[in-house]
């Protein structure tokens, strides 16, 4: 039978050659979504800083604005725990605000007299926590107001391998302390 052609197979050079392109092509299409998973992670340890130390700050600046008195750190110092005295609503009058810098997060004490309420903020995360206490003259009327510039930085644990920190200052006036010089 002339002709006729014998049916040709797939060779095992051919197979070779495939099963190297689609590797090649596997390996890329991995290193994208390692790349987007590395983004994603560090994306979201950036966020749940952001969010921790918002929360914080809020909670620093509700107690600050209560403030009838600042015990801790003295005017024109800097100190990583404060202690003030807010007005409250309850038949005692007031209440002591303790703010204290511990190795997992932050410690807020709240001691009304019989009542006392510890909470921990930032919890697992290393944070760094700066009060300073500031007077600003008024002239006009011969009298200080005080104010606190709070320093805060939170980071991802060094466990986590992420390196995300958020930092932020901010100053806060104590609408109801007015002292005499």
């Amino acid at each position: 039978m002339k002709g006729t052609k014998a049916s040709r197979g797939i060779t095992i050079v051919e197979i070779t050659i495939g099963v190297l392109i689609i590797s090649i092509l596997m390996a890329a299409v991995m290193k994208m979504m390692g790349a987007g998973m590395r983004g994603s992670t560090k994306g979201m340890a950036h966020l749940a800083n952001m969010e921790a130390a918002a929360v914080l700050m809020s909670q620093i600046e509700y107690d600050l604005l209560r403030a009838s008195s600042i015990v801790d750190p003295p005017a024109g110092e800097k100190a990583e725990v404060a202690r003030w005295d807010i007005l409250t609503n309850e038949g005692t009058g007031k209440s002591t605000i303790i703010y204290n810098l511990l190795n997992n997060g932050i410690e807020r004490k709240l001691d009304s007299g019989s009542e006392k309420h510890d909470y921990i903020y930032c919890k697992g995360l290393d944070v760094k926590l700066a009060f300073r206490h500031v007077k600003f003259d008024n002239a006009a009327a011969t009298t200080f107001r005080s104010g606190m510039w709070v320093e805060l930085s939170v980071a991802s644990s060094k466990k986590s391998n992420n390196n995300e920190e958020f930092k932020m200052k901010r100053l806060i006036l104590c609408k109801n302390i007015l002292t005499q010089p």
